[in-house]
């Protein structure tokens, strides 16, 4: 029997997240469910599109489908940040040809020949001789070579065409940009009066960025504040890393404007190193950006793409994220299902992240003597061959510490908190429930736990359970690990 077989999830027991972006092509509720139940855990909304009125109905849409299937699915929102972009352009587009040269200005001389304007006026005073400017996600380029108080003169290298209302990449200045735009500002509340579950922070590029955001989230004094995904995306954030992955709740790696800031053959190494990093802090990492990006277009990826998704999940990613393939793809399921294929593929190969030297990121983590006692149940998992461990969690931490342990066991996180069973949504390997059977007596609970695990085919008898939980709820940390043989049933 496969461990994970039958109805709770149809993607067939994954343990990689997989984290789906709703656009167009996914807005209808029968779409969203289905992506769903091919195996999203996450859905992300993208605040640099649609307005609050159209993401509201995401919300409930995705909120409902949740209760319809039983399971915890959480929700993504993504700040835009101070992204630069071109401003309207005559008739949309402009085909930029090599060796000419073409001005930057301000916004009040847009519209005079061979011009380009942004949305950031103070861009050209911030550039200087030398500086490289990148449009059209990498595929046209200039050079600064001449700089006049109402513009900076430009030579193309890389010529085609750009189109009003593109992204404006300078791989060679740190912009004095605040992290937080207004617009950001009134996402973010939005997201917090919505109760979104991770709130990601763009082109952050110091730690110092991601403290910021806490303390404004800190300042609308929400009930339960969103986990935060810091998107390493500039090359300052890579200078950085270490700070921005102990500050941050999640990391994604965004390869998009990563690999347009950065030369594009550094960004499988500093992909590597960002993992590796999260996986040293404890700290939950997403790979993102043009997984299976031929799927937009095609019910197949390439086999590259393939390959792409499943290295990551064995350099040890927590989660994958698909982004046009869902939200603007002609196939938004299959792009899932697909990823959910590959991931579980990938995943036997996976080799336990226990002996990885660790530095445990201090926010979030679990007590000393909950991770200890996380270790002991993982081996006591593996002596007894079991085929599930069982968590009880109020925060989430503990079923946090046990994913990063990487055993191929599943891991039942039981909760009395909805909001700490969608945070594990984004956990490796953890399947979160919500139940007060957490609080009940051991005999009750162990009931509680062979019931569901029957019922969704995870369990038959004589199979074995190692229980990881507490004695005092009242206090932090587990001390308490229990084992359990699953008895025939009557008729069996």
């Amino acid at each position: 029997m496969n461990q994970f077989s039958g109805p709770y999830r149809e993607a067939d027991g994954s343990k990689t997240k997989i984290i789906a972006t709703v656009g167009p092509s996914c807005e209808s509720p029968p779409m969203l469910r289905a992506m769903a139940e091919a195996g999203v855990d996450v859905f992300r909304l993208n605040f640099a599109h649609g307005e609050h009125g159209q993401l509201a109905a995401f919300v409930a849409a995705i909120r409902r489908i949740s209760g319809e299937l039983g399971r915890p699915i959480a929700i993504l929102g993504d700040l835009g940040g101070p992204k630069i972009r071109l401003e309207e352009l005559p008739g949309g587009t402009m085909q930029i040809d090599r060796d000419r040269r073409y001005a930057l200005v301000r916004r009040e001389d847009a519209g005079e020949p061979d011009t380009l304007a942004t949305t950031y006026d103070g861009l050209i005073d911030e550039l200087g001789t030398g500086d490289h400017v990148v449009l059209a996600d990498g595929l046209v380029s200039l050079r600064v070579v001449e700089k006049r108080p109402d513009r900076v003169v430009c030579v193309v290298g890389q010529p085609g065409m750009v189109r009003s209302g593109q992204g404006v990449n300078l791989p060679d200045i740190d912009l004095s940009l605040p992290s937080v735009t207004a617009k950001d500002r009134a996402d973010l509340g939005w997201a917090l009066d919505q109760g979104l579950d991770f709130v990601g922070l763009s082109f952050v590029r110091r730690a110092g960025d991601v403290r910021a955001l806490r303390r404004l989230i800190d300042e609308f004094a929400p009930a339960q504040p969103p986990m935060i995904v810091a998107k390493i995306e500039k090359p300052a954030a890579v200078a950085d890393l270490e700070n921005i992955v102990a500050e941050a709740d999640a990391v994604m790696v965004a390869r998009g404007d990563l690999g347009v800031e950065v030369d594009v053959v550094r960004v499988p190494v500093i992909q590597k190193e960002i993992i590796r990093a999260c996986n040293r802090q404890r700290v939950p990492v997403i790979t993102a950006t043009q997984m299976l990006d031929s799927m937009e277009r095609s019910k197949l990826p390439t086999r590259a793409e393939a390959s792409d998704v499943a290295n990551a999940v064995l350099d040890g990613t927590d989660a994958v994220m698909l982004s046009g393939e869902t939200a603007i793809g002609e196939y938004p399921r299959e792009a899932v299902a697909m990823m959910s294929r590959i991931v579980r593929e990938a995943e036997p190969l996976l080799d336990s992240n226990r002996e990885l030297p660790m530095k445990v990121s201090s926010r979030n983590a679990a007590t000393r003597m909950t991770r200890a006692a996380a270790l002991g149940a993982m081996h006591a998992a593996e002596q007894l061959a079991a085929r599930l461990i069982v968590v009880l969690t109020h925060s989430g931490r503990t079923a946090v510490a046990v994913s990063k342990l990487r055993n191929p066991m599943p891991v039942l996180a039981l909760t009395d908190s909805p909001c700490s069973a969608r945070r594990l949504c984004m956990a490796w390997g953890v399947i979160p429930v919500v139940t007060e059977a957490c609080h009940a007596p051991p005999q009750r609970l162990t009931d509680f736990v062979v019931d569901w695990a029957r019922r969704h085919e995870m369990l038959d008898a004589g199979d074995h359970i190692v229980l990881l939980g507490t004695t005092d709820w009242s206090q932090p940390g587990k001390d308490l690990m229990l084992t359990h043989t699953v008895e025939l049933e009557r008729g069996e």
